[in-house]
């Protein structure tokens, strides 16, 4: 195993820091001068913290740890935790005017972490609260939740306590000649810091515990002999002694605290705090037997450390000792034997050759940082497991460079192509290129904004100005060419991108280094940020590393010494490819051409023919190499099965009780959860596929220069087969698939607008599948410049991966190697997510929840021409992206060809449709179902019906959702207005309920659309009841005058002949007008629909000619209520119809045409009046109705409503009468009454043929009341009584011819009216004339006044005198006989009376 071990390797992951960061910044007053800072140099230093519990699982300070740099006077300290995102985790101490040595140490002391300074003139004692303390755990904490950093709350208060700093006695030889510090804090939180001095001597400060009350202590340890001493004093200013210290560590070893001092006489002094006497002087030179010559030789870059251990009592110590001409790595251990204490020497390590930057040493491994020859960094490592001697440094696998030279290709923009490689994530710290671009306007003597912006996209803009007014300005004087404007362009971005890459590259200048022995993190800090050390993996070992196979343990050696040769061949070929080679291939890749072609043309570039067939000649021919392997096909496959991710088991999983599972999730569900972390294990995976995927690209150039090489040695045919038939095709796909992954791993996320996130969210709800993304609506609005990889792993790719990780035994351990483990761990599960060729269909459905269509789009079209698993799925997920793109034809194709996968593959079944059915076509029904949905959604009609008539094809008879598909084809055909369509999809539905729900659809779209003749036309066969059902029910419940579902009922009976129904619907109509609209409009309608209703029931036969009266149900329910019953129901609550519901009233022709004349004289009155009065309320009855006519002067309208409803005209004769009257006595020179006169005159037909042009209105008022006495007078003359009764009552004579009329018709009435009226002489007048008139019929004469004929002597007397009126006459004249007048009168009475009886007698 420490074989094994040893030869395992690192590699470097950088993360850009955060924009989003920024310093708390203190200011320490120490109280140092001005000259301290200037007079002394110390070296900046830096360096790192891991908390104790950084592996425990349920620890508050897992994956927890701190780092901090000095500069002069300045300290950064910085908390990084990688399960949570912290908050104001930066702080940045100056300490005024005084340098910081690099002794800082921090440590877990009584709930607090404390930090020990230590300066040229001071030291210091910074206290923060525990993380513990901050934190109380809790399990339902979400993946990107903000914890505050103990560094939240970091004040001057706290910093500039007089209990936390002291100042070292000012003057002397000693404080101004301070080179190197330690600090310690013990057990009972006593702070102890050493200084070492040129003199040899060591200053020691003794700081009390914050809670005790003390004084600062502060004491000189000096050499212990008198010669010493006196030496000591006799060191020039400016010259070190040989024994002073060069480094110092404080550690407690056996209860008690000595400091250990590496001094440049090679020597390692140990000297005890409490005795503050050296105990003991080990020369280190015994460890290094091969460097004993340079005993009078002062070092002067010796340094110690502590070996950081989990071993809490054995203390060890790494002693670099630096000589001029090499260096070595001393580990010695301090024991007590027999009361005196004693050094032993363990090992010793050689180093390189190169100057060390710093140094760290766990059980485990030696990590160092070096700066080569050439000033570059270097990271090396060598494990402490297996032996130390020789030279088995591993140089750990740093991340080259940015590249400032980018090639841009003719077609494209120089601004996109360097603004997306300048902001690509992990490319730059945005610190970075604010610094460039201040620098860059600098050179263009720009102005420099003094706010230092630090959000991407306004950097974005302030970068694409300040390019692009220097180029304005380098081309504003002149007029340029297409070619040379394009030259300007490049020029200018380069030099920008240039200053960028300078920038980084002094950030990137390394300083030191933090481990944590537990969790297994290495980090390397530089000058600008920090980057990460992870173990490689197999792959990375092979081929990048060691070149060791340390996949399989168990693989017999033989197999084992194939592979790495396998892996000998790949790095020749990989050094023989070319960066533009290799970045054609993956071209060819990503854009699926043909790849083998390509390989071939490689191999013939790559090996020319003579080189391939050079044989075992030249040993670093590839054909040799290849030879070599025993068994190429075999060791081709163990590497394709070590990338194959399909081929490996997902889980090794093992039986846990429920409670253990439940621990292992908990601890596994914040692991790697922050923001840094998330970064990590995308770039890991970006690295491991990049890696893989090269190695894969060379393993096919390998295979098709072996298949080249035909019969040589090795090559036989069947090897030559299987890689043609069997291995090539696999590595194909492979490539393709690690393609994938890494284009994942290098996209970016397109931010979407809020209007696309919502129409999203519609369409997920709309398929009713979870949102698979993870992500909350703020983190779907806030994805700007975020890696595609970062936001899946950030969501559900990290959640799903953290409870894979949870159910392997891979973290069982506790404390558990967190990064060792989990880094990789988590990469591999994530890898298997994206991977296209498994199970997981995670990624995908990421993609859609996270509305990434664009990637999703690029996704589906990489996998399109070669992967043959989830092929439906990806044809669904393709619709998706061709409809949220506005492509809904591309999207239905999409969608129909991915039905064939519904029973087969996973997702389409049990994520979109969700049902345990198991028939295909049943299955096939519900995919199209939520297809529809989608385009229903979008707003696609023609889709949703061309969708439904498949599924409809598809479908079984008996299928349940049948009916639903039949709805939705009806509903978008008839939205499409194809209504002949969407009747016949009506039709066709099998579901009653449904096919009625549809038909009332139908009937209300196509009346809102006036597509009344479609509508009247369908036979609707047997649903013809309902339709009329339906129409009526709209017509009762919306409003007449904006629906009109009368008349289409109207026209819908009549086109059936059914004119009775036509007639009953037009009446209700007429009805409901004259009662719900009031106005002249609603009863011009209502005329109307009393006409029509006469005119239909006109054309049946009579005996048919009947209507029901409607009944309003308000009315009746009405009466129940007064009544005090309630009404009574059915079980399932429907009203029972009652007796008074049933009751029908019969309307018949007769009944209507009465309604109508009184609407007709209504509407006759308010065109000729109006009045409001006449608009409102209900129409009158028949005698008001007369009334209100005549009083309206329309006297034959008037006389047709009386004779409609046989009434008599008295009012009409009295009426107009009296207007006679009032007009014979006006003035006829009045033009106003003669005006009116001549109006209602005019509304009145007078057929008279005498009238002349002299005729006056008054005249014609009489014309036409003479001519309706004598059209409508009777033989009872009781319109002539009227006339005179009311002409008489008004004191007007009565005219001649109405005399003459009434004397002709009724002589015994007029006479009576005479008599009533007190008109004497007219009544004797009358009378006598009438007794003539008598005599002379009784003589055979006749009289045409009276109307009388001549009788026969044969005959009896057809005429009587009125005797009673005559009687009453006699004694009225007799009571005035005394008037001379009435005596006469009297007297001529008498005598004719006595004529009379004379005659008859």
């Amino acid at each position: 195993m420490a074989e094994s071990m040893s030869g395992k390797s690192f590699r470097e992951i950088v993360v850009p820091s955060s924009p989003s960061f920024k310093w708390k910044e203190i200011t320490v007053n120490t109280g140092a001068s001005a000259s301290t800072l200037q007079d002394l140099k110390v070296p900046d230093s830096c360096g790192g913290y891991s908390y104790l519990d950084s592996g425990v699982a349920q620890s508050a300070v897992r994956n927890r740890f701190i780092y901090w740099r000095t500069s002069n006077d300045v300290l950064e300290l910085v908390e990084q935790s990688l399960d949570f995102n912290l908050l104001g985790s930066q702080v940045r101490f100056k300490f005024q005017d005084t340098q910081i040595f690099g002794g800082v140490t921090v440590w877990e002391s009584h709930g607090n972490v404390i930090i020990l300074v230590a300066t040229v003139a001071s030291v210091h004692r910074l206290i923060f609260p525990h993380p513990s303390r901050l934190q109380k755990m809790d399990i339902g904490y979400s993946a990107d939740q903000v914890v505050q950093s103990i560094f939240y709350d970091a004040s001057l208060m706290t910093a500039a306590d007089s209990k936390n700093m002291h100042m070292l006695n000012p003057g002397g030889s000693v404080t101004s000649h301070l080179h190197s510090a330690a600090t310690y804090l013990s057990r009972d939180g006593e702070a102890l810091f050493s200084f070492s001095s040129n003199t040899g001597n060591i200053l020691l400060i003794k700081m009390p515990p914050p809670q005790v009350q003390g004084v600062v202590q502060q004491f000189d340890l000096r050499q212990s002999t008198m010669m010493q001493k006196l030496f000591s004093g006799l060191i020039r200013s400016g010259q070190e002694a040989t024994d002073s210290a060069t480094s110092m560590v404080i550690q407690m070893f056996r209860g008690e605290v000595y400091i250990f001092a590496v001094c440049r006489d090679h020597k390692l002094r140990i000297w005890s705090t409490k005795t503050r006497e050296c105990i003991l002087a080990y020369n280190l030179l015994e460890c290094c037997p091969n460097v004993k010559h340079t005993q009078n030789v002062a070092g002067s870059g010796h340094t110690i450390k502590k070996v950081l251990s989990s071993d809490s009592i054995d203390l060890k110590l790494c002693v670099y000792l630096n000589f001029p001409s090499k260096n070595q790595f001393c580990f010695v251990q301090p024991h007590i034997e027999n009361g005196r204490f004693v050094v032993y020497d363990n090992a010793t390590v050689s180093g390189t050759p190169e100057d060390l930057v710093d140094y760290s040493v766990t059980d485990e491994y030696l990590w160092t940082l070096w700066t080569n020859q050439t000033g570059e960094s270097v990271a090396r490592v060598r494990s402490m497991t297996g032996s130390l001697r020789g030279d088995n440094w591993s140089e750990v696998i740093l991340q080259p460079q940015e590249n400032s030279d980018i090639l841009v290709p003719r077609h494209a923009d120089p601004r996109e192509v360097y603004l997306a490689r300048i902001f690509h994530p992990r490319r730059f710290n945005v610190q970075d290129i604010r610094k460039a671009l201040n620098v860059y306007r600098r050179s263009l003597d720009m102005t420099v904004s003094g706010e230092m912006t630090l959000q991407v996209n306004t950097l974005k803009e302030e970068v694409t100005v300040a390019v692009e007014d220097a180029i304005r300005n380098t081309a504003a004087s002149n007029e340029l060419a297409e070619e040379e404007y394009y030259q300007i362009q490049l020029d200018q971005w380069t030099k920008f991108h240039s200053c960028c890459v300078q920038y980084q590259e002094v950030g990137a200048k390394m300083k030191g280094l933090l481990t944590d022995p537990v969790t297994g993190l290495v980090c390397l800090i530089k000058k600008g940020c920090v980057t990460y050390i992870r173990p490689c993996d197999n792959i990375e070992e092979l081929c990048l590393g060691s070149g060791e196979w340390t996949d399989q343990p168990e693989l017999d050696p033989g197999r084992k010494i194939d592979v790495e040769m396998l892996g000998q061949c790949l790095e020749l070929i990989r050094s023989k490819v070319t960066d533009e080679a290799g970045a054609q291939f993956d071209y060819c890749t990503a854009s699926q051409e043909e790849i083998r072609m390509l390989a071939n043309h490689m191999v013939e570039e790559l090996f020319p023919e003579e080189s391939l067939l050079e044989g075992s000649a030249s040993l670093k021919s590839l054909c040799h190499r290849i030879q070599t392997i025993i068994n190429l096909p075999d060791s081709i496959q163990i590497l394709l099965d070590a990338t194959d991710l399909t081929s490996q088991d997902d889980l090794e999983v093992t039986p846990m009780e429920d409670g253990e599972n439940a621990n292992h999730q908990m601890s596994c569900s914040r692991l790697f959860t922050s923001g840094t972390a998330v970064e990590i294990l995308s770039a890991t995976l970006q690295q491991i596929s990049v890696t893989r995927l090269s190695t894969l690209r060379d393993l096919l150039i390998l295979q098709e220069a072996a298949c080249q090489l035909e019969d040589q040695d090795g090559i036989t045919t069947d090897v030559t087969n299987r890689l043609h038939h069997d291995l090539i095709p696999r590595t194909l796909n492979l490539l393709q698939s690690y393609m994938l992954l890494k284009w994942v791993s290098e996209s970016i996320v397109t931010p979407s607008q809020t209007s696309a996130l919502e129409f999203n969210i519609r369409q997920l709800a709309s398929l009713e599948i979870n949102d698979g993304s993870g992500l909350s609506s703020q983190q779907r609005s806030n994805l700007h410049n975020m890696g595609l990889a970062e936001l899946f792993i950030h969501a559900v790719g990290g959640t799903q991966a953290r409870q894979m990780l949870a159910q392997t035994q891979l973290m069982d351990s506790e404390p558990c190697a967190t990064w060792t483990v989990g880094i990789l761990g988590l990469t591999k599960f994530v890898s298997r997510l994206i991977w296209p060729m498994s199970q997981h269909f995670v990624f995908p459905e990421f993609l859609v929840g996270s509305c990434q269509y664009l990637q999703l789009q690029e996704y589906v079209r990489q996998l399109s021409s070669w992967c043959e698993w989830h092929v439906f799925s990806c044809k669904f997920m393709l619709g998706l992206c061709y409809l949220h793109f506005d492509e809904p034809q591309k999207a239905g194709q999409c969608f129909t060809a991915a039905k064939e996968g519904v029973a087969n593959e996973s997702f389409l079944r049990e994520k979109l449709l969700q049902t345990d059915e198991t028939n295909e076509r049943c299955l096939e029904v519900l995919y199209y179902l939520k297809v529809l949905k989608q385009f229903e959604e979008f707003g696609a009609p023609d889709m949703v019906v061309a969708l439904a008539n498949t599924g409809i094809s598809r479908a079984e008879g008996g299928d349940p959702n049948l009916p639903t598909l039949w709805s939705k084809l009806f509903k978008y055909q008839l939205e499409l207005g194809h209504n002949t369509d969407a009747y016949t999809a009506m039709i066709s539905n099998p579901d009653p309920s449904r096919r009625k729900d549809c038909l009332r659809q139908f009937l209300v779209t196509l009346c809102e659309r006036g597509d009344l003749e479609a509508l009247i036309g369908f036979p609707y066969i047997d649903l013809e009841e309902e339709v009329v059902n339906i129409l009526e029910s709209r017509a009762r419940s919306v409003d007449l005058l904006t629906h009109n579902y009368y008349d289409l009922l109207y026209a819908f009976h009549i086109f059936r002949n059914n004119f009775r129904k036509a007639g009953r619907i037009m009446y209700e109509h007429g009805t409901r007008l004259g009662r719900e609209v009031p106005g002249k409009r609603g009863l011009e309608r209502q005329a109307q629909c009393y006409l029509a209703t006469m005119n239909v029931l006109r054309l049946v036969k009579p005996e048919y000619a009947w209507i029901v009266k409607p009944v309003q149900k308000q009315n009746i329910r009405s009466k129940l209520d007064d009544s005090g019953s309630t009404p009574k129901r059915y079980l399932d609550g429907e009203e029972k119809q009652t007796a008074s519901q049933q009751e029908m009233e019969i309307m018949e022709l007769c009944d209507i045409e009465k309604e109508f004349m009184l609407v007709d004289a209504r509407l006759r009155l308010i065109q000729k009046d109006t009045d409001p009065a006449l608009t409102s309320g209900p129409t009158p009855g028949p005698d008001e109705m007369v009334g209100l006519l005549v009083k309206a002067g329309m006297y034959d309208r008037a006389i047709t409503v009386c004779q409609v409803f046989d009434m008599k005209l008295v009012t009409v004769f009295e009426s107009l009468a009296l207007r006679c009257v009032k007009l014979s006595r006006s003035s006829s020179w009045d033009n106003s009454v003669v005006s009116v006169t001549w109006d209602w005159l005019q509304e009145n037909n007078l057929a008279l043929s005498n009238l002349t042009k002299d005729t006056s209105a008054t005249d014609l008022a009489w014309l036409l009341l003479q001519h309706y006495l004598e059209k409508y007078e009777d033989h009872t003359g009781q319109y002539h009584r009227c006339i005179a009764t009311k002409l008489l009552a008004q004191a007007f004579p009565l005219p001649t011819w109405l005399i003459y009329s009434y004397k002709g018709l009724n002589t015994s009435e007029l006479l009576r009216v005479y008599i009533d009226f007190d008109m004497l002489e007219d009544a004797v007048i009358l009378t006598m004339e009438y007794i003539d008139a008598v005599m002379d019929s009784i003589r055979g004469h006749e009289s045409e006044l009276f109307n009388l004929r001549g009788c026969q002597q044969s005959q009896t007397q057809t005429a009587w005198l009125p005797y009673t009126s005559i009687d009453q006459l006699l004694i009225a004249l007799g009571d005035h006989k005394h008037d001379i007048t009435h005596g006469k009168l009297y007297d001529s009475l008498q005598n004719k009376m006595a004529t009379y009886y004379d005659c008859i007698s």
